[in-house]
């Protein structure tokens, strides 16, 4: 860990959802739980992620899983990924990959970065920035009271489901 991690916050995914057109939302939380960090993604790393969270396997691997594999045949593992920025309602990621004394950077969408972090176990962090940027475009947009208060799964469930990704 370096310097600037003091500025990442640990998160999990709590959940996947779907909103109203169907299109997935990974949950970001963190220990707090105040601090939700909902992200629209693809539909590949949707169905990734959501079988993993369901403990369940594909028949054959998927991009993620081919990724982990070859990941370890060269020797190297997942340390951490990063959603690192939010620029015009679009999330950024790096994937930080370590081989002996080596560590790579590598940027990634966060839909990818998140689906390897689950299948190898790595942490997932956000910047302390993104999460103060994504609540302040929400506030401006009047969605921040949705998530500001202590929800439980279902009613974040119901209200992520009627937003739209363009509010973001």
């Amino acid at each position: 860990m370096s310097e600037g991690d003091s500025q990442l916050v640990q998160v999990h995914v709590s959940g996947l959802v779907r909103d109203q057109r169907g299109n997935p939302v990974v949950l970001l939380a963190g220990e707090d739980k105040e601090k939700v960090l909902p992200i629209w993604i693809g539909h590949a790393e949707g169905i990734a992620i959501e079988l993993h969270i369901k403990g369940e396997k594909f028949e054959r691997p998927l991009t993620h899983d081919l990724l982990r594999t070859t990941l370890e045949s060269l020797g190297a593992s997942v340390s951490r990924v990063v959603v690192t920025d939010l620029h015009e309602n679009t999330f950024f990621a790096k994937i930080y990959l370590e081989r002996e004394s080596e560590v790579f950077v590598i940027d990634a969408r966060p839909s990818d970065s998140i689906a390897l972090a689950l299948k190898t176990g790595a942490p997932i962090f956000v910047s302390r920035e993104v999460l103060a940027t994504s609540r302040r475009s929400m506030q401006s947009k009047g969605l921040a009271d949705g998530l500001a208060r202590d929800k439980n799964d279902d009613e974040l469930r119901r209200y992520l489901e009627d937003l739209d990704p363009g509010d973001f």
